[in-house]
Formats: structure tokens, sequence, C-alpha cells
């Protein structure tokens, strides 16, 4: 499988974006194993290396106007004017404290995110930009063809290295928020110029994906790569332990692993269903935390009643810690 990450999708880790980091490092995972080829850039980097600290510096920005609250003069008169003061004092506190901390990791790049992505441009395989790659997004700016804007040639560039590396008859995955990508009529589908170029080129298929999140459920939720056998053969595990040590040990390895399919998460719900040397201790903090990282997100997706009420038994388990 041939993927393409658009800088803007990889710089939404460092912005509000409701993705887990573990969707990215999944996809980079999948291409050690040669399920997947990712197509990363010098003009992809570049790009991401530039627009790094903006992304950031806004994001802290519109933290701090998020929390700036101005009590009308008229509330002096309520007894809880001064404990909001208070609170919000406190608060202020609070919201310097981490705002010195972010700054401090942003410039030594020590953010989660920072250590994601040294992980994958590193050792990964950057595509250069050749002169016959840079003349050609030259000539497809000039000529007004999509991806680009004027005075812009970084989509123009990406697109050329897809059209110049991915083998014909290879069908392209490209995740994209740039609406140059995207049909006019139908945000969901490729814009229609690139498809047809796409198709005729390659004589294979286009798909585009707004979010990271999109292309990992339709892709990787009904695949069992070969790289999972341990992890599958651990979930086989968990659902025959005999005793709650077992399963506690069984949990501590499968939390070396960031990603579960919606199948294995199933199968995960399902042992703590069936096995009591596992239900009965989804209370346990190292239970309770592996349940609330890998299957509470799955939520929505879970139909079965028995395993929702395990994971409101998680969800339960964790407002009460925090408030204690």
């Amino acid at each position: 499988m041939h993927v393409f990450i658009d800088t803007n999708i990889l710089l939404n880790f460092f912005h509000f974006s409701k993705e887990d980091i573990d969707t990215v490092t999944t996809i980079f995972a999948s291409q050690e194993h040669d399920s997947v080829i990712v197509y990363l850039t010098t003009q992809l980097h570049n790009e991401f290396k530039r627009n790094r600290e903006a992304k950031i510096k806004d994001a802290l920005n519109r933290f701090q106007e998020k929390y700036n609250i101005q009590i009308p003069h008229f509330m002096r008169q309520y007894q809880e004017h001064e404990e909001i003061r208070e609170l919000l004092s406190e608060l202020k506190k609070k919201q310097d404290t981490i705002i010195k901390k972010a700054e401090s990791d942003t410039k030594n790049r020590n953010l989660l995110a920072d250590n994601m992505f040294k992980e994958i441009f590193q050792p990964s395989k950057i595509f250069e930009i050749s002169p016959e790659v840079f003349d050609n997004a030259s000539k497809r700016l000039d000529m007004g063809n999509p991806p680009g804007k004027k005075g812009s040639m970084g989509d123009a560039i990406n697109w050329e290295v897809l059209l110049a590396k991915v083998p014909k008859g290879e069908d392209i995955h490209i995740i994209s928020e740039d609406k140059d990508y995207y049909s006019v009529f139908d945000d969901q589908s490729p814009h229609p110029f690139l498809y047809d170029e796409w198709t005729e080129t390659k004589t294979s298929e286009m798909y585009v994906y707004r979010t990271l999140s999109e292309f990992i459920k339709k892709h990787f939720d009904s695949v069992a790569f070969t790289f999972d056998t341990d992890k599958d053969s651990l979930i086989d595990q968990l659902s025959e332990s005999m005793s709650f040590s077992n399963t506690h040990s069984i949990i501590a390895d499968l939390q070396t692993y960031s990603y579960f399919s919606l199948d294995q998460v199933r199968r995960i719900l399902s042992a703590a269903v069936e096995n009591d040397q596992v239900g009965r201790i989804v209370w346990d903090y190292d239970v309770s935390d592996f349940l609330n990282r890998v299957a509470v997100p799955r939520t929505t997706d879970i139909l079965d009643t028995r395993h929702k009420e395990i994971l409101q038994d998680v969800i339960d388990e964790q407002k009460e810690r925090q408030s204690s």
C-alpha cells in the first residue's frame, strides 16, 4: 500500500487535533514490516520544519485566550465573586507553569510529537527533489493545474514525486486537508483532474482521506498484519488466563503495542467478559489504564452490550481515581 501524508496532517499533532499519536506511529510501524510504503519528500520535511514553531505558537496563544476569563464589574456584589477570582488566580498560575514547560520543550524539541517525528524522519527514506521533478512542478504551476497555489510549488512538487516514484499499477492513498486534492462537488472524493491524471498515468486508483484516523479505520481495522502475530497470541493468552497474576503479566506485554485494530479490541473485551480472571480485575490500575487507552476511544464502534458494560466499568474507575 502506497501512502502520502501531507504536511498539514503532521503539523496537526502540534495543534488542536483529535488524532492520537498512535495513529501515525502505526502507519510507520507498518512500513518497517513492508505492509505500507510512506512517501516522504524533502519538500514535506522542510515545510514541516518551517511551520513547526508557528503552529505551536498559535496553539499556545489560543490556549491563553481560552482561559483569559473576565468577570463583569457588576458581579462584585455577589459572594461567589471573590471565590471565582481566587480560582482564576490559581488557574492563571497553572497556565503560566504549563506554558513555560511547553515553551522550553518546544525550544529543545522535546515535545511528545517531536520525539515521534525524530523516529519518522530519520530512519525513513526521504525522496529528494530531482531537477526533473522541480521542472515538472514549475510547469504544472504555470499551467494552473492542481495541486498547488500561485507562488507556492510545495504541493506540486510532492505530487510530481508521487508520479515519479509510485510504481505503475499501484494505488495511491493521500491523507491531506488541502482542498486541492478534493472535488468541489464532493469533498470526500479526489479532484477530478488529479484523479484522471493518476488513473491514466498509473492505471491504478487514487484515494483521499482528510484524517489519519479515517485512513486507519478503513484499512487497518480489518487487516491482520503478519507482524501482529505476537500481539494476537497475547490476546489469545488473555482469554485463557488462569490467574490474576497471569493476566497482569499479559497486560504488561500488551502495553508495549501502540495500536490495536477494532477486531483486536473486541477480542480483548470478550476476554474480560468470558474469563473472570480478567473481568474481575478491570478496576486494577494496570488493566483499567490499558483498556482506557485501547478500548474506551472505540466506544462508538462497540455494539455488544456486555462489552459496553466493561467499558463503563473502566470509565467509572478512571473517574473515581481522578476524584480521589
